[in-house]
């Protein structure tokens, strides 16, 4: 693992002493649209009272430099304020000035300016060199690979300055073979290199480019391609996760068992990185599967309150107000508000 910054540290430190006792709240950010057009931290507190004690972010504007994504900055710029305790320029709890919400930050991948990160429409794939078993450096494919890394790293290295940790998950859900970086091949996989090896490689490529060209020594890396076959060299990620939404699993103790395996030594910290359906704390503690957080996926309706399908925080589609007000506010879950001052954790 990398040598982490100071406040990264303890960040990770809070994580790994929380893990089986209490569970982290989280909310995913619209990257689609701006804050002030879809607030989910707002739509939260509405339901709740609470505010989550995570807010996910996306560099999926990367490509773009038109207003108000700007290349992904409105993404930086928001995360900001969310480490400063504020939301739309306004802090939460102003009783509290020591306060900083959690960052994370996925990617879908719009490679080299593409408009699309889903296999199917999208022809890019990760370069491979069939001789040598590895990426292939001489490709096109990789220079913009390495093209768009460069631009990532310039943004997260915003939050670098700041000593801003970012629970960093890239090439997330991979096995699924849906995003391009997990795309399935055609050709014989023994002799070909299967889609894994691939992964594994542009997986470890990122983190070496990240962590030892780019000195981003401010993200935890966050793996969740949910097949144990795609792990990548366990130095290169802290802690595993899954991302489940109710349509595809049975059983959410099964699930985290999953989760906690895909680790070979099984020691990883082990979070429910992307979900639709709030998980129930009390059962979690009784099938002891505390995850280290949950992260709800955000809405696609505007309209305040709207039930929808699309909409996986509001309304009763996914969550009933019942659930949600138990959880965010259930002593096993951590909401803003209960978080400590993650600058002055520990941090040994």
């Amino acid at each position: 693992m990398n040598d982490l910054s100071p406040n990264a540290k303890r960040l990770f430190n809070f994580i790994k002493d929380e893990y089986g006792k209490r569970i982290i709240s989280g909310q995913m950010d619209t990257s689609w649209t701006t804050n002030a057009k879809m607030d989910m931290i707002s739509r939260v507190y509405s339901d709740t009272g609470k505010y989550s004690a995570l807010k996910g972010f996306d560099l999926m504007q990367l490509p773009y430099n038109q207003k108000p994504f700007n290349g992904g900055m409105e993404q930086i710029e928001e995360a900001i304020e969310w480490w400063e305790g504020k939301n739309n320029g306004v802090y939460l709890l102003p009783e509290n000035p020591d306060l900083h919400g959690i960052v994370t930050f996925c990617w879908h991948w719009r490679v080299g300016g593409a408009k699309a990160f889903y296999t199917d429409k999208t022809d890019f794939r990760v370069p491979w060199n069939n001789t040598e078993k590895k990426l292939d450096t001489k490709s096109a494919a990789y220079k913009t690979i390495t093209e768009d890394l460069d631009k990532a790293a310039s943004l997260l290295n915003i939050l670098k300055e700041k000593d801003i940790p970012v629970l960093w998950r890239p090439l997330h859900e991979a096995a699924g073979g849906w995003f391009w970086w997990g795309a399935p091949i055609s050709e014989d996989q023994e002799e070909r290199g299967s889609s894994s090896d691939r992964y594994a490689a542009l997986w470890e490529f990122m983190y070496d480019y990240f962590t030892n060209e780019k000195k981003l020594n401010n993200l935890i890396w966050v793996w969740s391609a949910e097949d144990s076959g795609w792990y990548p060299d366990p130095s290169t990620v802290d802690i595993t996760g899954v991302d489940l939404y109710t349509m595809n699993y049975k059983s959410l103790k099964d699930e985290y068992e999953r989760a906690v395996s895909m680790s070979p030594s099984r020691d990883r910290v082990t979070a429910l990185c992307e979900n639709d359906r709030l998980p129930d704390p009390d059962e979690c503690k009784k099938e002891n599967m505390m995850w280290s957080w949950f992260m709800t996926w955000n809405d696609m309706r505007f309209t305040p309150g709207e039930t929808h399908k699309d909409n996986f925080w509001t309304g009763e589609y996914h969550n009933p107000q019942a659930r949600k007000e138990k959880v965010y506010n259930h002593p096993l879950v951590i909401t803003l508000d209960k978080l400590p001052d993650l600058t002055n954790y520990r941090i040994s």
